[in-house]
């Protein structure tokens, strides 16, 4: 990049916005607006968990459904899940870095009452 220019290492034009100060003294255009939770409803999740193939990487996406479902995870935390990180006799889920960084542990049961049972 050839300092303050308006031309990029390539000798290409920059976008005004990608210049310092640009944008100083401006407030972000979405300053202020709240953005309400839309989570899916029951009958969506059942309905993508139907789509799903029959094979062992269908049972795996039903599987990591009911556990975002259920427990409450977010994506990154239950991709980041390892089976000890289970535990099927209180029927916990022990989230090691969840939102901030933070460790915290979940509840989780099959809903008849079988906490983490294999099917």
């Amino acid at each position: 990049m050839t300092g303050l220019s308006g031309l990029d290492a390539a000798g290409r034009r920059r976008s005004p916005a990608t210049l310092p100060g640009y944008h100083a003294g401006r407030p972000p255009r979405n300053k202020g607006m709240r953005y309400p939770a839309d989570p899916p409803t029951i009958d969506e999740i059942v309905a993508v968990m139907r789509h799903t193939s029959d094979d062992r990487h269908g049972w795996r996406v039903r599987a990591m459904i009911v556990v975002f479902w259920r427990a409450g995870l977010r994506i990154q935390e239950a991709l980041a899940l390892a089976e000890h990180d289970l535990d099927h006799r209180r029927g916990s889920i022990l989230v090691r870095r969840g939102k901030g960084g933070r460790r915290r542990e979940v509840g989780w049961t099959s809903g008849d009452g079988n906490s983490c049972a294999r099917g």
